[in-house]
């Protein structure tokens, strides 16, 4: 789907009717603003349950990591930590998934190492600090994939990446 596209929606909620249309962004926020009148306690639930805006993510990261028919790729010029690295990779893995664009979330420690230009051992001996402080998680496929405590992380890195690069 292009991102100039239209889309049309239809809702119908607490005897409420509404519909929406525009482009995704647009339709996106009218929908939102039209369930916090309905539910009122949305805004209240919002503000203490953290869920990641794709969106906001995708804008954030977009400086440092483009999404490929491959997978993610990394800008070299970035100098950050192999753990800052490994979880950022998984947040543009998990990005791609949510928006379609790839077909999992998660990656191997041998596609992280590729991504990152970091050795595979490197990525290897990271991975069990990361998982321990529960930013990543070990699939039952043997990959991995990034928590939402990783997420909130990422953020964080990416917001301190920004201040670096402005400097």
């Amino acid at each position: 789907m292009d991102r100039n596209s239209k889309i049309k929606v239809n809702i119908e909620a607490e005897g409420m009717k509404a519909s929406f249309e525009g482009d995704v962004e647009e339709v996106f926020r009218a929908i939102s603003s039209f369930l916090f009148k309905v539910y009122p306690n949305m805004e209240i639930a919002r503000k203490i349950i953290y869920s990641p805006d794709i969106l906001e993510l995708s804008e954030k990261i977009s400086n440092i990591i483009k999404l490929t028919d491959e997978g993610p790729v990394l800008d070299r010029r970035i100098s950050l930590s192999a753990r800052k690295i490994i979880c950022l990779v998984l947040l543009a893995s998990y990005i791609g998934f949510k928006l379609g664009r790839l077909e999992r979330e998660t990656l191997t420690t041998k596609e992280i190492a590729r991504i990152s230009g970091k050795a595979r051992k490197t990525i290897t001996n990271e991975v069990p600090w990361l998982i321990e402080r529960g930013l990543i998680e070990k699939t039952s496929e043997g990959e991995y994939c990034i928590t939402s405590l990783g997420i909130k992380h990422a953020e964080e890195i990416l917001e301190e990446s920004m201040v670096e690069l402005e400097d």
